[in-house]
């Protein structure tokens, strides 16, 4: 384990102190002291490591000898009972601090902070509203200052309110910042969340974070709608058949639009939450749709128009036996403007014998979020029964025992 380097703690512990007492404006002769025992707790202790404490005395006293530090001993011992900040030298410390260690002092990241600012805030929507909110944190001197990250976050911001241009996440980071990954491996959610903040339109709880990206032209990742069993697919120029294919086809969710007709020569239509029973389920009596959770935009659209050129059909939704099963179920339902009848999800399935072992128990969080559902149909009978046994099913154990059906 790396050793603590305490000339550095014991300064940078002391200057947060010194930098909340700034912005609480407190007017006062009281002095900036940090004890021993925060930077090496058993220091008082009999038991103490000697070499710990011997380290950290030599630490103080070197900060000492520069004029940084000043000391009280314990009565008759060289232990130290607190260590004073010599507030006269704080500059001398901010200097120390970004020589040895490369850390820039809090007054130069704010003046640095405030320029970007004047850079950016006047650009547009995006800008502005994150402009303010750093220009508001570098005046609080409790907050600490990540320059580096806010001005990455200004580029993206300034980009995505001037393009026009369809992208991919990929290509928009590859744009911005040189590098296709670096987008999603750093501030993607931060992005998303400021964005959403600058427009006030905050996340639905059935709606992705990133799907705010497609105000500014951006899209994740192209979607592929999921289907297999007996289907046909029409184009201007060309037309799908999938009954021979088992492990059936994926659809970019960018052809969606230019389908003319779709025939589902089944008498059944049913969604599929999860990809394993999806890939399990065989049915010559349904069609099927691989969902994942929330049916996404591309997903529903494609749904509407499977159920206007085939209004017959019959339409099941399976999945998992919980909360979040019925909530897919539900916002399945609603956004697509059809009831969707549960299949497999019900008090057959949890007092199964084949499944006991697979039951897991409901968390309070589960108990919360079922209250919502026992008043309602479908799901009042199997949701109080989940709520009088406590317990819940994931739906893959039951789509394997159905390939024996």
């Amino acid at each position: 384990m790396d050793r603590k380097d305490y000339k550095r703690l014991v300064l940078e512990k002391l200057l947060k102190k010194y930098h909340n007492r700034v912005a609480k404006n407190r007017d006062t002769n009281r002095r900036i002291i940090l004890k021993p025992q925060e930077l090496y707790k058993n220091y008082a202790d009999n038991n103490a490591d000697i070499s710990e404490k011997q380290r950290l005395d030599e630490a103080v006293h070197a900060l000492m000898d520069l004029g940084m530090v000043t000391v009280d001993c314990l009565k008759f011992s060289t232990d130290m009972e607190k260590i004073y900040l010599c507030e006269e030298n704080v500059d001398a410390v901010n200097g120390y601090l970004k020589d040895n260690y490369g850390m820039t002092p809090q007054h130069v990241l704010s003046e640095q902070v405030k320029r970007l600012v004047q850079q950016y805030a006047f650009l547009g929507e995006l800008t502005g509203h994150y402009a303010e909110s750093i220009r508001t944190q570098a005046e609080d001197p409790r907050q600490q200052i990540d320059l580096s990250r806010m001005e990455a976050n200004l580029q993206m911001l300034d980009f995505l309110q001037r393009n026009g241009e369809d992208l991919y996440v990929r290509e928009l980071s590859s744009l911005v910042y040189g590098d296709s990954k670096w987008f999603e491996q750093n501030n993607y959610e931060e992005i998303c969340s400021i964005v959403r903040e600058a427009l006030h339109m905050p996340r639905e709880e059935t709606e992705r974070n990133d799907e705010i990206l497609a105000h500014y032209h951006v899209t994740p990742a192209e979607q592929e709608i999921l289907i297999k069993g007996d289907w046909k697919i029409v184009w201007a120029d060309c037309a799908i058949e999938t009954a021979k294919l088992k492990g059936g086809i994926a659809i970019s969710s960018s052809d969606i639009k230019d389908i003319r007709k779709i025939t589902v020569r089944a008498a059944n239509l049913m969604t599929i939450e999860n990809k394993t029973s999806y890939q399990r389920m065989a049915d010559s009596n349904s069609a099927m749709m691989y969902l994942g959770g929330f049916a996404s935009r591309p997903q529903i659209a494609f749904l509407k128009r499977v159920i206007a050129d085939n209004p017959a059909l019959v339409t099941y939704h399976f999945g998992d036996i919980d909360v979040g099963g019925f909530l897919i179920h539900n916002h399945l339902c609603k956004a697509v403007g059809k009831e969707f009848k549960l299949y497999c999800m019900g008090i057959a399935q949890l007092m199964d014998e084949r499944f006991r072992k697979c039951l897991k128990p409901l968390t309070d969080h589960d108990l919360n979020r079922l209250q919502g559902l026992v008043a309602k149909e479908p799901y009042r009978e199997v949701a109080a029964y989940m709520e009088e046994r406590r317990v819940k099913l994931e739906q893959e154990i039951v789509s394997y025992y159905l390939k024996e059906q």
